[in-house]
């Protein structure tokens, strides 16, 4: 977990998971991207290359060119605000010649980006580059975990994962890379993980609770703890749980039909994100 992308609409939301991002960096020494994303005709490394300062005579280029400039500056105080520039911590930023839902994947393989952290209002908007719909987008795209945190982020010690799981049988290889990304971003926190499998009806808790800790052995998932719950409500069930254990993270995985993690499909995956209290974890089984 070396590589950590922030996109930033330069909004408050946005720099929440900015601070987000800072305190996992400090624990895992990684290294932060924050990019706005801006789609323009000049090319995606137009602000890398040097050639903000080029000049430009129709009114149009001019005009985008003007607005390139102020939102790499702008990303350029936000960044200094958060140790660029100084040895506290190494974070780049530039501005990304595409739209968000376009470029986010784009930019996460060229850049060999190991985690997304982006800040999410919760809400449906067409006028918030940061809406829930926006985050549901990047859920949707991205080839490595996304964190989605809503207002206001608390500074966090990261100590406590929960990851909600479901007890049918697991017939899917993309378990093993799912299941790799989890334990590389619990063992660099140095974190608990606590497993938790919520249903409306439970009728044999020691069976489920063996074959979840058949899942995590074949798997190689150190957990802490092993619960089964009842809920009517199994969005409210997963952050009553993570609230109990003090969770930092509330971990789901997504897009799997028939298989061990079953009940998250993706739209729950996508409702947690924008409700939930507790910044959530999301590994789309479909995109890494």
């Amino acid at each position: 977990m070396k590589r950590i992308l922030v996109p930033s609409d330069l909004s408050d939301i946005s720099e929440n998971a900015l601070q987000m991002a800072a305190d996992i960096a400090d624990i895992t020494k990684a290294e932060i991207f924050l990019v706005n994303f801006t789609d323009h005709p000049f090319g995606q490394t137009f602000t890398a290359t040097g050639e903000l300062d080029k000049k430009f005579s129709d009114e149009e280029s001019l005009f985008t060119v003007q607005l390139i400039r102020k939102r790499h500056k702008d990303l350029e105080v936000l960044a200094t605000k958060y140790g660029y520039g100084s040895d506290v911590r190494v974070i780049n930023f530039e501005v990304y010649g595409e739209e968000l839902q376009n470029g986010i994947d784009e930019y996460i393989k060229a850049n060999s980006i190991d985690l997304v952290v982006m800040g999410t209002s919760g809400e449906e908007s067409i006028d918030e580059i940061f809406s829930g719909n926006h985050a549901e987008q990047v859920i949707e795209r991205a080839s490595c975990p996304v964190i989605t945190v809503k207002e206001k982020y608390v500074k966090s010690s990261f100590k406590s994962i929960v990851l909600g799981v479901d007890a049918e049988k697991d017939r899917h290889d993309n378990f093993t890379q799912a299941a790799a990304l989890l334990k590389d971003l619990v063992e660099g926190l140095g974190a608990e993980l606590h497993i938790v499998n919520v249903s409306k009806s439970v009728e044999d808790k020691v069976d489920t609770e063996k074959k979840i800790s058949a899942f995590t052995t074949k798997h190689n998932i150190l957990s802490n703890s092993i619960t089964v719950v009842e809920a009517d409500d199994i969005e409210e069930g997963l952050i009553n749980f993570a609230h109990q254990k003090s969770a930092s993270l509330l971990a789901v995985l997504t897009h799997v039909e028939d298989s061990f993690f079953r009940m998250f499909s993706h739209s729950l995956a996508e409702d947690l994100s924008m409700e939930s209290d507790v910044p959530v974890l999301t590994i789309n089984l479909h995109t890494i």
